[in-house]
């Protein structure tokens, strides 16, 4: 990032962001999802935030895959419950709500700014067979410059992350699990035509 004509390193960007956002911390604003009779329908991603969502109106630095029901929807509900309580009982998640009737839960884990928290939405549609995930940033910082991590997607990555621990906690894996592993090829993208050693290692 250039601001003023002076390099800023991308730490004291974060610094500077953290410290812009850090006065709505008190007082989030959190999206409500809506009811619609026994299902339950994530909102979009905020305009400029750091989300990601299953919604498949994101654009792919917001998307994100839907968990993928292994068994049927109330039972992986009921687990779902159960395992986040046992990590809500060690201060990994905090539970912010749980709705039986709509199949709906909402967490709240630490988020990027120190001090600040991320909010994970998980919803299990009646008669379906996928659980629809959002993870949304109360304190928006910039993205990194790039990403360097195989398999990576410069986009709201920490979201992505936090999203992707909490489907390890309930054992649902994302619904595009096999065609990523299976079929999709990950090329390093970069300013110019070097090789990035052992990047296409196994």
């Amino acid at each position: 990032y250039i601001l003023l004509e002076k390099m800023i390193p991308y730490s004291k960007v974060l610094a500077i962001a953290a410290a812009v956002s850090a006065t709505f911390l008190s007082s989030p604003e959190v999206s409500l999802s809506e009811e619609h009779g026994t299902a339950i329908r994530l909102p979009a991603c905020p305009a400029e935030s750091n989300c990601v969502s299953s919604s498949f109106n994101e654009p792919p630095n917001r998307y994100l895959s839907p968990l993928k029901i292994v068994n049927d929807r109330d039972e992986s509900f009921r687990r779902a419950v159960r395992d986040l309580n046992i990590r809500a009982s060690s201060n990994e998640v905090n539970i912010v709500e749980i709705s039986p009737s709509v199949g709906y839960i909402h967490l709240t884990v630490p988020g990027t700014s120190p001090g600040s928290l991320d909010d994970i939405e998980l919803s299990f549609p009646e008669g379906g067979e996928i659980v629809n995930v959002k993870a949304t940033a109360r304190v928006t910082l910039p993205p990194p410059p790039f990403c360097i991590k195989k398999n990576c997607i410069n986009g709201n990555m920490d979201q992505r992350i936090r999203a992707e621990k909490i489907a390890n906690i309930l054992g649902l894996p994302p619904v595009d699990d096999s065609a990523m592993r299976e079929q999709a090829k990950w090329t390093p993208i970069f300013f110019n035509s070097d090789v990035v050693p052992g990047f296409d290692e196994d």
